[in-house]
């Protein structure tokens, strides 16, 4: 029972319930079977690319933005650094925004051939966060494989939300660990071969975006633009990694969880939300992050289509387990912060 140092997290019985759910035997209110509505669920490649763009189109607006006040209105020391930091929260946002397109990616949901996906995906969100899409894959289909685990490569949710979570988040201290996690995860379960050939495609991506995140520094500095300049790196160092913790520890921490259990080493247990469709969840949420619990039931179906999944479900027996695990990111914090 969770509360009792050295024992699994008992997940409720909803998130365990539709784990155990097999997709050959659901079927709908009309007698429609899943597996049957499933073959019309193909990627709508227009909301993909318009949402995707998107988030680069808030990145440029920012940029401009951050510019913009920092030769007009930001004047002085204590004006600029206060525009670095809510420019870096800003564009540290859209950044993380940005990433979730990574794990659709790495799901082969960006374009129709496997091929162009990765290469679509390397070039439009990589070259920002250096992470090669065919490297992460192998990571995070092992945190499908072992979610809840001590095995699961993404462990963010093993710490409590508190304040030092936050304040590791913010120092850095927390990126740190999970680039170590990751190249763990890049490690494990492989041969040598695999191993080496992912550690050279890691190195095709992560050198690019080096000369595009250092030429971005560049150009603001010559333009005489401290304060974006500043902004850019809090948000690639800082802010971006931030929020992509936080969003991961909302979506898999378990409420019954012990702040004191150390879960790389007991097994907290498959833990999975829905937050609904606000504005705010679609954005904090982006690429169908907001119907995780979905995702992770079925993770081929494009975030295109989940929310059509969701509405098959609910006229199915299974229903209830997902109004149970219906929530908002806020509700969430609420029952998980310690702060």
């Amino acid at each position: 029972m969770a509360g009792q140092k050295g024992t699994t997290v008992q997940v409720g019985a909803a998130v365990q319930d539709i784990g155990m759910v097999r997709h050959s035997t659901l079927v709908d209110s009309s007698g429609r079977r899943y597996v049957d509505f499933r073959r019309c669920l193909t990627p709508r490649w227009g909301i993909v690319w318009t949402t995707l763009l998107g988030g680069h189109l808030g990145l440029i607006i920012s940029a401009a933005l951050i510019v913009f006040l920092g030769q007009t209105i930001a004047v002085g020391w204590p004006g600029a650094s206060v525009l670095a930091i809510a420019g870096g929260a800003e564009l540290g946002f859209f950044l993380h925004y940005l990433t979730t397109y990574l794990h659709e990616g790495a799901h082969y949901n960006l374009a129709p051939s496997r091929r162009t996906s990765d290469a679509l995906t390397n070039a439009f969100i990589g070259a920002f966060i250096g992470m090669n899409v065919k490297a992460y894959r192998k990571v995070h289909f092992d945190h499908h494989r072992y979610l809840g685990t001590t095995r699961d490569p993404e462990r963010s949710y093993f710490n409590p939300l508190n304040l030092r979570f936050l304040l590791e988040g913010i120092t850095g201290v927390r990126q740190v660990r999970a680039l170590k996690a990751y190249h763990q995860g890049l490690k494990s379960n492989s041969g040598a071969k695999t191993r080496d050939a992912s550690l050279r495609s890691e190195g095709i991506v992560f050198l690019p975006a080096v000369a595009v995140n250092g030429l971005i520094i560049i150009c603001s500095l010559w333009l005489n633009a401290v304060a974006f300049a500043i902004a850019w790196m809090l948000a690639r160092l800082v802010f971006m990694p931030l929020f992509n913790t936080v969003r991961q520890l909302l979506e898999h921490r378990s409420e019954l969880a012990d702040d004191e259990t150390d879960y790389s080493r007991v097994p907290h247990g498959p833990v999975n939300r829905l937050f609904g469709g606000s504005l705010f969840a679609a954005l904090f949420g982006s690429a169908g992050f907001n119907r995780h619990l979905l995702h992770h039931w079925d993770p081929s179906v494009s975030f295109t289509r989940l929310k059509e999944v969701e509405q098959f479900l609910m006229k199915t027996e299974i229903a209830p387990i997902l109004q149970r695990r219906h929530t908002t990111y806020y509700r969430t914090w609420q029952q998980l912060g310690r702060i």
